[in-house]
C-alpha cells in the first residue's frame, strides 16, 4: 500500500508539472488551436507552435505534411507524440525528431549541427511543396531560436529584427513573463549566445538559404562572456 501511495504521488506530480507547461500565447493560425502557433513563412507552409497533443487532427486538416520535433525527450513524451502522429496517418518519413536541448549542450558544435539538420529539413519540405509544423515543448525558446534563424535566411531579417519580432514577441526568454527565472536564466546563459553565434554566420553569408551546410559548425565561436540581449515582455502577452 505504501508503494502504491508513493507511485500515485509521483504520477500526480508528473501530471501537475506537465500541466504547467503551456504557453500563454494564443494561436494566430485559423483552424489550429495549438497554443503559440504562428505562420513563419507567411503562406501557411511553415508553422511553429508548442507540442500538438490533443490537436494533431487540426494539423491533418490543415494539410501539414511534416512534423519536426525539435527537442530532447525527457519523460517519454516524444515517443508518445510519434505514436499519436502515426495513428493520425503520418509516416515515419514525415516525422522528424532532432534531440535539441535548451541548456546543457553536449557541445556547441553538436547544437549547431542539429540546428543545420532542422533547417535542411524545413527547406527540403518547403521546396517539394509540403507544409511543416515544428515545435519544442512550449514553442517559445528552442522553437523561437529556430524560427528566428529561418526568418533571417528566408526573409532577410536582421539578427535584431528576428530576435525581437519573431523570438521575443512569441515568448522567447522573458518575452513570456510567466517563465520561471531558472529557465529564463539558463536560456540567457546557453541558448541566446548560440543564437547570436548562428545569426552571425547568417550575417557573414557563411549560412544562408542557399547554403545550409554543417561545415559551418566546425569553427563556430560562441562567446559566453558577452552581454546578450534581453527580451521585453511580448506585446501579445495577456495575463
Amino acid at each position: 500500500m505504501k508503494n502504491l501511495i508513493v507511485l500515485l504521488s509521483v504520477l500526480l506530480l508528473t501530471v501537475t508539472a506537465n500541466a504547467g507547461l503551456k504557453s500563454p500565447f494564443e494561436s494566430s493560425v485559423e483552424g489550429i488551436n495549438i497554443p503559440n502557433t504562428h505562420d513563419v513563412e507567411g503562406d501557411g507552409t511553415i508553422l511553429r507552435g508548442m507540442a500538438p497533443f490533443g490537436h494533431i487532427n487540426e494539423l491533418v486538416a490543415a494539410d501539414v505534411t511534416d512534423i519536426l520535433i525539435f527537442k530532447n525527450q525527457t519523460r517519454g513524451e516524444v515517443d508518445k507524440e510519434i505514436k499519436l502522429l502515426k495513428e493520425a496517418g503520418y509516416s515515419s518519413d514525415n516525422i522528424h525528431h532532432i534531440a535539441f536541448k535548451w541548456k546543457g549542450f553536449e557541445s556547441y558544435q553538436v547544437a549547431c549541427e542539429q540546428t543545420i539538420e532542422a533547417l535542411q529539413i524545413m527547406k527540403r519540405v518547403w521546396e517539394k511543396g509540403g507544409k511543416t509544423f515544428f515545435h519544442c515543448t512550449v514553442g517559445e525558446d528552442r522553437t523561437g531560436y529556430l524560427a528566428g534563424l529561418w526568418r533571417m535566411m528566408s526573409a532577410g531579417w536582421t539578427k535584431n529584427e528576428a530576435f525581437e519580432g519573431e523570438m521575443c514577441e512569441n515568448g522567447y526568454g522573458h518575452g513570456n513573463p510567466q517563465k520561471p527565472w531558472k529557465v529564463y536564466g539558463a536560456i540567457r546563459k546557453d541558448l541566446t549566445p548560440l543564437y547570436i553565434a548562428m545569426a552571425g554566420l547568417v550575417e557573414q553569408g557563411s549560412l544562408s538559404y542557399d547554403r545550409i551546410d554543417a561545415s559551418v559548425c566546425q569553427d563556430l565561436k560562441v562567446n559566453l562572456e558577452q552581454k546578450v540581449p534581453t527580451c521585453k515582455v511580448s506585446s501579445k502577452y495577456k495575463k
